[in-house]
């Protein structure tokens, strides 16, 4: 059985010339896609640089060659990359603090105050342009104004009565806030206190306040116990005068009493023994006799008739 001869393997071979135009197109791909790489990078720079967003918290300040054209509103815009400019600016409320400064009061005192505040922006366009460093401005008018309102009290006033502070400051403030433009919402005392040597002499005198009322109040009470004790020994006094008054009343009532009724037995004695001669005369002198010897009293009347209190 006869072989047969095997096919030859083709080999492709490019030319020169071949090599060179797949190099060519090759580069020309590279080239369009760099080139849209590019366009595109550049379209979303410009396209985020001339779209932007503003918050509901947030108002915008729109610049055209550096000159005021408009407040955006919250929601996305539009400007011109290069040529306009936005500045954005918050008008949500924000807080403010004046922390531990010293005030002169109208009665010489240095108290130490602090004082929190509360505003939001109600102008951006004044806030942010008319105004430079608003922040600091605002918060360097908060402080003068609480300064100036304490200077009008006296210690005892910054110390209790706070709500009438915070109301002046608050009053005080409204002076600047269409230049400003802000809105103050609140104003709140934080801290009123003076120096510790200011302090500790008020604790002296509160201690000897106490005291002095403490012995106020005992005084008051020893006189109290003692006007009580004056009162019952009065009392007793009149008590006992009057006893003795009445006692004594009933004796002499008793005595003229008795006078009386021995009076009206001498009568009808010597009634009965007139008449009788010299048997009822004997019998007086022995009446007579009888009284003298004990000490018996004798009561005249216009007659000269001797009555005899006889007991």
């Amino acid at each position: 059985m006869s072989e047969q001869p095997s096919s030859p393997t083709r080999s492709v071979s490019l030319t020169p010339p071949q090599v060179v135009r797949a190099l060519d197109r090759l580069y020309k791909i590279a080239v369009v896609t760099l080139t849209a790489l590019i366009v595109l990078a550049a379209v979303v720079f410009v396209a985020r640089a001339a779209i932007y967003k503003v918050h509901e918290y947030e108002r915008g300040l729109h610049l055209r060659g550096g000159r005021f054209l408009a407040v955006q509103e919250p929601g996305w815009h539009m400007q011109i990359p290069l040529v306009d400019t936005v500045i954005i600016v918050t008008v949500s409320e924000r807080l403010g603090y004046v922390d531990q400064i010293p005030a002169m009061t109208s009665d010489n005192v240095t108290m130490i105050v602090s004082l929190q505040y509360t505003y939001r922006v109600t102008d951006p366009q004044q806030y942010a342009l008319q105004v430079d460093d608003p922040e600091r401005i605002v918060f360097e008018f908060v402080q003068g104004k609480l300064r100036d309102v304490v200077n009008t009290k006296a210690m005892a006033d910054v110390m209790n009565n706070r709500a009438i502070m915070n109301a002046e400051v608050m009053d005080a403030l409204l002076e600047k806030e269409e230049q400003y433009g802000v809105k103050f919402v609140t104003v709140q005392m934080q801290d009123a206190s003076p120096p510790e040597e200011v302090l500790q002499a008020i604790r002296d005198r509160m201690v000897a306040v106490q005291r002095q009322d403490q012995a106020q109040a005992e005084a008051a009470q020893r006189k109290t116990l003692a006007d009580a004790d004056l009162y019952a020994a009065q009392k007793q006094s009149e008590a006992d005068a009057y006893q003795i008054t009445a006692t004594a009343q009933a004796e002499a009532d008793r005595m003229r009493l008795t006078a009386e009724a021995q009076q009206i037995t001498i009568r009808s004695i010597l009634a009965e023994l007139n008449g009788q001669g010299e048997l009822g005369e004997k019998f007086i002198d022995l009446l007579i006799a009888q009284e003298l010897k004990e000490n018996s009293k004798w009561v005249i009347e216009g007659g000269g008739s001797p009555v005899v209190d006889m007991r």
